[in-house]
């Protein structure tokens, strides 16, 4: 649980929204993922564009896919709020985020049932230094609209995956892809410890927040926040159900898990 400016969440949510999928064959990207560490709040989406804005806050370790309709009201209850109490909690077995301001108050469904989106994965990838320099890149306008709301100014600069990478500021960052490039710089100087995969060990093996896993019944269960210590883990079922259980519960019953690909 903390405290942050509603203007900061809203602004943050609003760096980010431009880049949901346009393509109805997308819904299942249709989000923007609010990702907490210890030391930020960060909101993403996208589909062929990423867009990660990030606050400072004292929180701890959560992941919540939110569906693009329930960030829009969201935003718009933020309007009329001026600093906003931001908690994930189980309420009946099911992960949300709630959102308090004195007696006003606003619950959001986490969707655990939609899409992974890898963004730490992607920008490490992005972020290899390519093997030989590449031509001026081509971009349409509708491209460049999509960075509109980054900040006043952007830095582009050409990386590694046939990839993009656009800065703006120091809480701003995206990826765009496909494209040819050139190189020079890092384009993930102080993003280093914001892209590293947050894994924590139980019974001697390895899970990773926000991932998905399988048990041997064929169940998606998605880690949706790392346990405080001497807690145990959770897992939400990756379906519509979104149940919650003890990740002990769940080995017992599925069997160990196998983390599925992006």
């Amino acid at each position: 649980m903390f405290t942050i400016k509603a203007g900061d969440l809203s602004a943050i949510l609003d760096k980010v929204a431009a880049h949901r999928p346009a393509d109805s064959d997308m819904d299942y990207l249709d989000m923007i993922v609010l990702d907490c560490t210890r030391r930020w709040l960060y909101a993403v989406a996208g589909d062929r564009t990423i867009a990660i804005a990030r606050i400072p806050v004292k929180g701890a370790h959560w992941i919540a896919p939110i569906a693009y309709d329930d960030a829009s009201a969201l935003r718009g209850w933020l309007e009329s709020a001026d600093h906003v109490t931001v908690e994930h909690r189980l309420d009946s077995g099911r992960p949300l985020l709630h959102f308090t301001e004195g007696a006003a108050q606003m619950t959001v469904p986490v969707a655990s049932d939609m899409a992974d989106l890898p963004w730490r994965a992607l920008l490490r990838a992005a972020a290899e230094r390519p093997s030989a320099d590449w031509g001026a890149v081509r971009l349409r306008a509708e491209d460049l609209a999509l960075w509109e709301h980054a900040g006043e100014e952007a830095e582009v600069h050409a990386a590694g995956g046939a990839a993009l990478v656009i800065r703006s500021g120091p809480d701003f960052i995206g990826l765009h892809m496909p494209c040819t490039r050139s190189r020079s710089g890092d384009p993930l100087e102080g993003w280093s410890a914001s892209v590293r995969s947050r894994l924590f060990l139980y019974g001697g093996m390895p899970y990773e927040v926000g991932a998905v896993y399988a048990d041997r019944r064929g169940a998606r269960w998605r880690i949706t926040a790392r346990p405080e210590p001497g807690q145990e883990p959770v897992i939400v079922g990756a379906d519509d159900s979104c149940v919650a259980l003890p990740l002990s519960v769940v080995l017992a019953v599925g069997g160990p898990l196998m983390r599925l690909p992006f």
